[in-house]
């Protein structure tokens, strides 16, 4: 691949601030620096005149497969609207897969649809075999080994081909790879005393999980209810556990005349309060919490991937610009805290030497129209003026060009340089 030289790239600081820097890369970024860099191979100079290098965008969980011969379509078509809209790196969660990821024959077979069909990069989440006891803890242990970013545990099972668990088989899942930094991710509610969900019943699945999780990390995909957010919150210092919010509960609270929202949420009633969250970086992760539409249990269900289009410009636009969150919170949100919970930090997440050279090129010049999820058209500050994987500038209509990419960090908080909270 050849050498590239960005010159004159407008750099995100920790404080409110842009530091204007050149950026030489191939796959990987290979120098950062303020002064004039001098290569001994000829790089294609590009002269970003001042607009604004940012990092491509991480989502932590999608789940956007569901029949087994509309997978290779799914992928495409999925991946391509993330990253015509700056989401680089997408985690599989595998809610609705006709074929869970329990074995390494079933990761590399998912591998090499990765490689066949996506646009941009993927990581995986493993699932349990409750079935196939005692082993099932052997074998997702094993996909720990090969580079899963976690194991995706939901209660209910809304997958008829993921066996349910009960909150006495987690614990004992738990109990039996304790030792690992294994990572779960807990989506559900309180089954065994619910009938259905409601805030209270995910707060005490919540509450459940807790009470017999050991060392490992924990992730809640999605909330939307802020009595939860502000029990996590404030648990959070004590137990290894993270959360995200959707993205498009956040723009029908912010923007209901342009967004809606299939989803019950009582942001509204704590709106303020939410905001000072957003605003302080006590929100963890956005979301696109893109998946299929279906489903009995609303924690199941998805977003279209339409949203990955605009959705990291619209934070870009209306949460940095207008509503003045710092840029580097924006960027925690939506890169850097997924990245690191996944485990797949510094290598995506960041704009340092060695990171993948993905990158977001963000002109606050220029602004760009988009539809909204209500059919509205609706104008944006700035405009993504384009983006690259890996160095590569990606272009619609190009051949695949993704990977598959493995965990290679601890997800736990404590073991990164710096935390969220």
């Amino acid at each position: 691949m050849s050498m590239k030289l960005f010159e004159n790239a407008s750099l995100p600081t920790s404080s409110n601030a842009l530091k204007r820097v050149n950026v030489l890369f191939d796959t990987q970024i290979i120098k950062i620096s303020s002064d004039p860099i001098l290569s001994e191979e000829d790089p294609q100079v590009i002269d970003l005149k001042g607009k604004i290098l940012l990092p491509g965008a991480v989502d932590p969980h999608v789940h956007i497969l569901g029949k087994k011969q509309a997978m290779p379509d799914a992928i495409r078509n999925a991946t391509q609207k993330a990253i015509s809209g700056g989401w680089t790196t997408l985690a599989e969660m595998s809610y609705h897969s006709e074929v869970p990821i329990f074995s390494k024959q079933d990761l590399g077979k998912m591998i090499a649809l990765i490689a066949e069909n996506a646009a941009c990069d993927m990581a995986l989440w493993g699932n349990v075999d409750i079935l196939d006891y005692p082993y099932h803890a052997e074998a997702a242990q094993e996909l720990w080994t090969k580079g899963v970013v976690g194991i995706a545990l939901m209660a209910p099972s809304p997958n008829a081909k993921i066996q349910e668990l009960s909150f006495t088989e987690m614990m004992d899942l738990f109990m039996d790879i304790y030792e690992s930094d294994t990572e779960f991710a807990f989506q559900g509610y309180d089954f065994e005393a619910h009938d259905s969900y409601t805030i209270g019943s995910q707060m005490d699945g919540i509450k459940k999980i807790l009470r017999r999780m050991q060392e490992n990390p924990i992730h809640i995909p999605r909330i939307s209810h802020f009595p939860v957010i502000e029990f996590i919150n404030t648990i959070s210092k004590r137990s290894d556990i993270s959360f995200a919010i959707s993205m498009q509960d956040l723009m029908y609270l912010l923007e209901p005349e342009y967004f809606s929202s299939p989803w019950n949420t009582d942001f509204a009633e704590y709106k303020d309060l939410l905001f000072e969250l957003l605003r302080t970086n006590k929100i963890y992760l956005l979301s696109n919490a893109t998946g299929l539409p279906d489903g009995d249990c609303e924690l199941f269900q998805g977003s279209s991937p339409e949203l990955m289009s605009h959705s990291y410009h619209w934070v870009l636009s209306q949460l940095w610009k207008r509503r003045k969150i710092p840029l580097a919170t924006c960027i925690k949100m939506t890169s850097e805290n997924a990245a690191k919970r996944l485990g797949i930090y510094p290598q995506k997440g960041c704009l340092e030497a060695g990171s993948d050279a993905d990158f977001v090129i963000y002109d606050p010049e220029g602004n760009q129209n988009i539809i909204s999820s209500n059919g509205s058209n609706m104008e944006l500050i700035g405009k993504i003026d384009s983006v690259y994987l890996r160095g590569e500038l990606w272009e619609a209509g190009q051949a695949p060009a993704g990977s598959f990419i493995a965990r290679r960090n601890s997800p736990k908080r404590r073991h990164n340089n710096s935390t969220w909270i």
